[in-house]
């Protein structure tokens, strides 16, 4: 089954999809038709790619409490390297 979707698109937005379409030697649909399919097939590859990473959290027992405080800490961590050279 096909779909149409109608959706505002700014005169701005739709020069810039236009001309990335010409780039890639496709119409304006099959552009916008892609770059969708790209985006939803990216998210489920980001699932995939977590999936280990999620057994392994589980089979560790590791509380949700714990894993919050490890990702906080390397969160911060990555902060204060990213802006050490700031000051």
């Amino acid at each position: 089954m096909i779909h149409t979707i109608e959706v505002p698109i700014s005169d701005d937005l739709l020069r810039v999809i236009d001309a990335r379409a010409r780039c890639a030697g496709v119409g304006r649909e099959e552009y916008i038709r892609t770059v969708l399919s790209r985006d939803v097939n990216d998210s489920l590859t980001l699932a995939r790619v977590l999936a280990p990473f999620r057994a392994e959290v589980a089979v560790s027992g590791i509380a949700d409490e714990d894993l919050n405080i490890l990702f906080e800490q390397a969160r911060e961590k990555a902060f204060r390297e990213r802006h050490s050279g700031d000051q």
